[in-house]
């Protein structure tokens, strides 16, 4: 039995990215088998889009890559989580340091904290 079941997912599994330090969750990103391979094989963090239908290593636009010091698989084999550490202060594409920054309260989102970096310098619009 494989320890990772790509077939639950239909070729694509959940990743969440984590603090190797902290432990705050900083992400949440999916993987094919590809990912995982290339993931395991660099320790940079490479996930799958499914926006564009292709592979992307983060921080490759942005400089805030991961370095991956812990891959773990859940007990369903369906489940991934990266152990990583940030750098350039985010992993959010909107600028903050997690993908997890608003609270909600009812119906309405806060956001707790500011911005590492303006994504309009980043990428551009």
């Amino acid at each position: 039995m494989k320890p990772v079941d790509f077939d639950k997912g239909k070729g694509l599994l959940p990743v969440i990215v984590q603090d190797a330090v902290t432990g705050e969750v900083l992400m949440l990103a999916y993987m094919n088998e590809e990912a995982l391979k290339q993931t395991a094989e660099t320790r940079r963090a490479c996930f799958f889009s499914r926006s564009r239908n292709q592979l992307w290593v983060k921080g490759e636009t942005s400089g805030h890559t991961q370095r991956v010091k812990e891959i773990l698989i859940d007990c369903d084999g369906d489940t991934i989580l990266l152990k990583v550490e940030q750098a350039g202060g985010a992993a959010c594409h909107t600028g903050y340091r997690s993908c997890f920054y608003r609270t909600l309260h009812g119906d309405i989102a806060e956001t707790a904290g500011g911005r590492v970096f303006d994504p309009k310098e980043v990428y551009g619009e």
